[in-house]
């Protein structure tokens, strides 16, 4: 009894209702938005907005270093290379070229050769760049043929290869095997700064080169072979110029080489076509000499090597050798 009348005490209270607290929950957070929104939005700012002022140049001590090591460096490295002394050598070709030498005059014949055409080639060679050898600074060399000795810095051979000349050598035991030996050896015994040139001759006159050659192994190798080959040619060519032939022509092409020492072998008894066929005469072989000194200001010094010389030839000879200061020799 007791417990149904509990129970029956308990369905009559009334029921608490559940909307009340969820209204003010929503009211509550409502209000909060609102002084939020009053807050962030309504609420006005007095502050002045931030402006950002600096100074037309900045200070930046750490910076302004780095910038000046870094443009000292490059400064350093875009400077102008070192420069380099140049390189110059004393015992070649000198600084300046010689200067051109006059040519012969002569009209122009487009059918006809002139000599002096024929001469051109030649003189260019002499005062360009093969001209350019005269400035080489040259070593004197001691050197003997047949018996001679002496030294010299331009050394010229002139000999004789006429018939009569290797047959009178021949007779006087000198083969033409040894003649072409003697001549080799002395070119072989040459230095290499020292200058040196062959003209052959018998009427007609020819040269090795047209100028001194410096006596280099290739030079000297060339020169050996050209005397062998034509140590028995009576055919000669030089684009050296020369107006009487025969020992006259000879000498004037060898005073254009303008040597120290000459070395001439011959038989004494020179023979010319021009400028009449005959016997040289000695006062105007003398007197060729002579001239040939005065023209071109030199005055080498003429050894003669001869072989069987008649003699009349040798008294003649000898006297041009003690005049230029040479030595006289025959077998």
């Amino acid at each position: 009894m007791q417990s149904s009348s509990a129970e029956t005490s308990i369905e009559s209270r009334p029921k608490r209702s559940k909307l009340g607290p969820l209204a003010m929950a929503i009211l509550f957070q409502v209000g909060l938005l609102l002084v939020a929104v009053f807050v962030v939005v309504l609420v006005p700012e007095f502050k002045a907005d931030p402006e950002f002022v600096a100074r037309k140049k900045i200070y930046l001590p750490q910076k302004e270093l780095e910038h000046k090591v870094a443009l000292a460096e490059f400064q350093n490295a875009a400077s102008s290379p070192m420069q380099l002394e140049r390189l110059s050598t004393k015992a070649l070709l000198p600084d300046s070229l010689p200067s051109l030498p006059e040519l012969p005059q002569s009209d122009f014949k487009p059918i006809e050769r002139s000599p002096a055409a024929l001469q051109s080639d030649a003189l260019l060679g002499q005062s360009g760049i093969l001209g350019a050898l005269q400035g080489l600074q040259t070593e004197s060399t001691s050197v003997s043929l047949f018996g001679i000795e002496d030294s010299g810095q331009r050394i010229l051979i002139l000999f004789d290869n006429s018939r009569s000349v290797l047959n009178k050598a021949s007779e006087a035991g000198v083969s033409t095997d040894r003649f072409v030996k003697e001549l080799t050896t002395l070119i072989n015994d040459l230095n290499a700064n020292t200058l040196f040139g062959l003209v052959p001759f018998s009427r007609d006159v020819g040269t090795f080169r047209d100028y001194m050659v410096a006596a280099g192994l290739r030079n000297k190798r060339a020169a050996v072979e050209w005397i062998s080959d034509r140590i028995r040619s009576q055919r000669h060519q030089t684009g050296l110029s020369y107006e009487a032939d025969g020992v006259q022509g000879a000498l004037t092409v060898a005073f254009q080489m303008e040597p120290d020492v000459i070395f001439l072998l011959s038989d004494a008894d020179f023979q010319r076509n021009l400028p009449g066929p005959g016997d040289v005469p000695w006062d105007e072989l003398n007197r060729t000499l002579r001239g040939l000194s005065r023209e071109y200001g030199i005055e080498p010094r003429i050894h003669f090597i001869g072989f069987k010389v008649a003699p009349e030839h040798a008294e003649a000879m000898e006297k041009i050798t003690r005049r230029y200061k040479g030595s006289f020799k025959q077998f």
